[in-house]
């Protein structure tokens, strides 16, 4: 199989506090970031402002999505990127951006940490304040891995505080019933994504 070159891209962190800033990401291009246009529709579904949230994003990238949650108030942003390097990049980009003291990156499998949520960030257990959790996985991970994700997902879910908000991306033929049940799902196609919105309520967990 014929190897596939990065792709160097610049990205634009849409609105807030960092609006316009601009950074450089070096990308495989099957698994690109979102694009613009998704990323402000999405931001725009999540209310357009997430002030003072804890923002999760578990499939980091480019870290792209949680500099946009910091930019648009979250107070805290946790980023699951599992390649080493790439965790290193992210950090980097969070120097280059001012907001390294609000952006924690853990080079990790999401999908094993979740395992032991509970006591990986003992903290999550005693801050009552909604989350915005963004679950955006390479599109074949929902062929190869769906149950897996699902059970990631839940588990979000059922420790989330109420009123938290929850943004999965599928691609736009991928089966909705990969979604977890537990809450209700708000769903829009921007081609080739689908981009599925759900808030947790009381008495989910």
């Amino acid at each position: 199989m014929k190897k596939t070159g990065l792709e160097t891209i610049t990205l634009r962190i849409i609105a807030g506090d960092l609006r316009s800033r601009k950074f450089q990401f070096a990308c495989d291009p099957r698994t690109r970031p979102m694009k613009d246009r998704t990323r402000e529709a999405l931001m725009n579904l999540l209310g357009g402002t997430l002030e003072n949230r804890w923002a999760f994003d578990l499939f980091g990238g480019s870290g792209v999505l949680a500099f946009e949650a910091i930019s648009r108030g979250a107070s805290h942003a946790w980023v699951w990127e599992i390649l080493k390097p790439g965790a290193r990049i992210i950090e980097k980009i969070a120097l280059d951006l001012g907001i390294s003291e609000q952006i924690t990156v853990l080079d990790k499998d999401v999908l094993r940490w979740t395992e032991q949520l509970t006591q990986g960030l003992e903290s999550f257990e005693l801050t009552p304040e909604p989350w915005v959790v963004f679950c955006c996985p390479p599109y074949a991970m929902w062929e190869t891995q769906g149950p897996e994700l699902r059970e990631m997902l839940e588990a979000w879910v059922r420790h989330a505080p109420a009123g938290s908000l929850f943004a999965v991306e599928l691609e736009h033929r991928t089966d909705l019933g990969w979604l977890p049940s537990l809450i209700p799902w708000q769903v829009r196609t921007y081609a080739p994504a689908q981009m599925a919105i759900g808030e947790v309520t009381l008495g989910v967990g």
